[in-house]
């Protein structure tokens, strides 16, 4: 007659396997959702710079293409939204204010005298929707709440 009781098989996992395997993928889990925040912080900060530079190179752009005489003369204000796309100033999108701030007196290093064709333009943009954003002096004690680019703008005739 056959033996109807079987022998207890080792197939499967222990109770103790079973609990290194859940806390291992659990500390594994935790370490990576701590990683999280550090890059959204790095993908924020990568978006906001791809934005700064592709508005500069729009706006310088559009100085190196314009007469001479028609560049600016004094501190002028623009307003882009979050695609870099110049809005009015009361645009409900407005994400960066501009301040295009133009110096005329231009000299080279070892130069006798100042430039009359050359122009030097401070280009300053923020992250801000508020169109009424004040570009403060930085100190050197503060982090600047924009970035700054400088554009030399020289022309023959």
């Amino acid at each position: 007659m056959k033996n109807l009781i079987k022998s207890p098989s080792q197939d499967g996992f222990s109770l103790v396997e079973v609990t290194l395997a859940v806390a291992i993928a659990a500390l594994a889990i935790i370490t990576l959702l701590g990683l999280l925040p550090q890059g959204l912080d790095m993908a924020r900060k990568t978006a906001l710079m791809i934005n700064d530079s592709n508005i500069f190179e729009q706006i310088a752009h559009d100085l190196e293409n314009a007469s001479f005489d028609l560049l600016p003369t004094q501190t002028t204000k623009k307003y882009y939204n979050d695609q870099g796309r110049e809005v009015q100033r009361d645009a409900t999108d407005l994400a960066f204010v501009v301040e295009v701030e133009p110096q005329t007196v231009v000299a080279l290093p070892k130069a006798e005298k100042t430039q009359p064709y050359m122009k030097r333009m401070v280009i300053r943009i923020a992250a801000s929707s508020s169109p009424d954003f004040v570009f403060a002096p930085i100190n050197s004690t503060t982090t600047a709440p924009y970035v700054t680019f400088n554009q030399l703008i020289a022309k023959t005739r």
